[in-house]
């Protein structure tokens, strides 16, 4: 399946091209723009010296690593980890590792990752603008309910 054939949002299509292509506006693609120096892409959330790359950004800020494991263990194979989801996202090839889904007969494995990311981007977001802590359980409840959404409008076109 293609990833224009899937049946995403124009929020969830954004979030997805703008991080294959790096555009998303995390403080290293920030930092290329407007030619900051290298101490203002550091993460200022961790208060370390981590640059805020995209992929920090969305999967190894460690709130976001424990929402991904999740996500793995409730709806993906066990095998699958962070890093075969993260190999897989730029090139949009969820078929060749991530072939298994609790509920393979109405969700791809490739829905669970897109909802996801598109989800830990707007409560990233949300965070940022709302001056809040980051917390994985909204996260999580707010990508069950996505996916739950998701399986009942695939029963209806059935």
């Amino acid at each position: 399946m293609s990833f224009w054939s899937f049946p995403l949002t124009y929020t969830l299509r954004n979030v997805i091209f703008r991080f294959v292509h790096k555009m998303l506006p995390c403080r290293l693609f920030l930092g290329y723009i407007y030619k900051l120096p290298s101490s203002a892409t550091w993460c200022t959330i961790c208060n370390c010296h981590i640059v805020e790359s995209a992929t920090h950004l969305l999967f190894t800020y460690p709130p976001k690593h424990v929402v991904w494991n999740e996500i793995i263990f409730e709806f993906l194979w066990s095998t699958v980890d962070i890093t075969d989801i993260l190999e897989r996202c730029p090139h949009l090839d969820f078929q060749s590792r991530l072939v298994y889904c609790k509920f393979s007969d109405v969700l791809l494995p490739a829905i669970v990752g897109l909802i996801s990311l598109a989800e830990i981007w707007k409560a990233h977001f949300q965070c940022v603008f709302n001056s809040t802590a980051f917390n994985p359980n909204h996260v999580l409840h707010s990508i069950r309910r996505q996916i739950a959404i998701y399986i009942a409008e695939q029963a209806l076109t059935d």
